[in-house]
């Protein structure tokens, strides 16, 4: 039996790419954040990664993991799963140690109800001091994926424990999100999280010439060349949207191992198209039935015809919110709460970091295609 040829590209959820590119502003951000670590010092803010699903933020956090890592930084890597309350929380930014981490931090006293251990150097009823030891001994870097998911109660205590540590000792918080997170952080009740300066970090499509490197270096790596019109076509079909390059990569990949092409041609790419077309359309299907669930399709419809008429997919907050008043959404409280319920979901968003006039981006054009041309129903 012919073993198959080793994994090159990685068009999973979270997985890193065999090269991340495009992301040196981002990159440089947390480079200095680090920076601060080593010399002992706390940075002047936390970071937040902000964009549509499928765009490399969990990319990026494992890239700044393995730096830390290097630089001999303490890293806690959570998702909300993992802090559902404030006992888990601080257990894992503050672990017990020794005998008292085989304790509970409640246990029932008869008809008392429950009473709290009061563990030497556990601290949970002072996380930043506990914290605050942890990173004088060592700096620490707390980096949440799936921030948006977060519980409201334990994100506030999370912010507020940040703010404090970071004027005593030298942490990083670093948040991970789809575009909804600025919202449900502003619900924690912890406003100075919006002082990040250049810490609100947009993570996006790319652009197309990194794009381009994120498919060639990698082919490079394995003495694996790929035509300029064939690269042309891919980078085109993809949409510059890393989730779709690593679908690209793969499938071209597989075809070069079953052909032994010395090179990507016009001719590989036709043959791996079909494959890529059904992984992108089942995606499109799973996006559709979203937006469908929240009651949002109509108004999805509504605002790619806006998009789908601009080469740059992109439009005007004013020119969203007429398209839902034409689409029937009379109510403009109601309006709001319908984009931001795109926005929440990627479907559009506000990439941070620009300059007036403010404009909004298609979280992927062509899923605006998609939604335009008729998504099936599911049966």
């Amino acid at each position: 039996m012919r073993m198959p040829a080793p994994r090159l590209f990685q068009p999973g959820a979270g997985a890193t790419p065999p090269a991340l590119t495009g992301r040196d502003s981002q990159q440089a951000v947390l480079s200095r954040c680090l920076g601060d670590l080593v010399a002992g010092a706390a940075p002047p803010h936390d970071v937040v990664l902000l964009g549509p699903r499928g765009n490399g933020k969990t990319a990026l956090l494992h890239w700044f993991s393995a730096a830390c890592d290097t630089a001999s930084v303490d890293v806690v890597a959570l998702t909300p799963q993992r802090i559902p309350n404030h006992g888990a929380l601080v257990d894992a930014l503050a672990p017990r140690r020794g005998i008292a981490k085989w304790l509970p931090r409640k246990v029932g006293v008869g008809s008392l109800g429950s009473a709290e251990w009061e563990l030497e150097g556990a601290a949970h009823k002072d996380l930043t001091r506990a914290l605050t030891a942890r990173c004088r001994r060592r700096p620490v870097a707390v980096l949440l994926d799936e921030a948006h998911t977060l519980a409201l109660d334990v994100g506030g205590t999370l912010l507020n424990a940040s703010q404090q540590v970071r004027a005593n000792a030298p942490f990083l918080l670093v948040l991970a999100g789809t575009p909804g997170l600025p919202d449900h952080l502003s619900a924690m009740n912890a406003s100075f999280w919006s002082r990040l300066g250049e810490g609100l970090l947009g993570v996006g499509r790319l652009a197309r010439a990194a794009a381009e490197e994120a498919l060639v270096r990698p082919l490079a790596t394995q003495g694996v060349a790929i035509d300029a019109d064939a690269l042309s076509t891919v980078v085109e079909h993809s949409q510059r949207y890393p989730y779709f390059i690593q679908l690209w990569g793969d499938a071209l990949w597989k075809q070069h191992a079953a052909t032994g092409a010395t090179a990507i041609t016009a001719a590989v790419v036709a043959a791996a198209r079909p494959n890529v077309a059904a992984s992108v359309s089942d995606y499109y299907q799973s996006r559709y039935r979203e937006l469908r669930a929240q009651g949002l399709r109509t108004a999805a419809i509504a605002v790619a015809q806006i998009f789908q008429a601009r080469a740059d997919a992109t439009a005007r907050e004013q020119e969203l919110d007429a398209a839902l008043a034409a689409a029937g959404i009379e109510d403009a409280a109601e309006r709001i709460a319908t984009l931001d319920g795109l926005n929440r979901l990627g479907y559009v968003w506000c990439p941070p970091g620009q300059l007036p006039p403010i404009a909004w981006s298609a979280g992927i054009p062509s899923l605006m295609t998609f939604m335009l041309e008729g998504a099936s129903e599911p049966s």
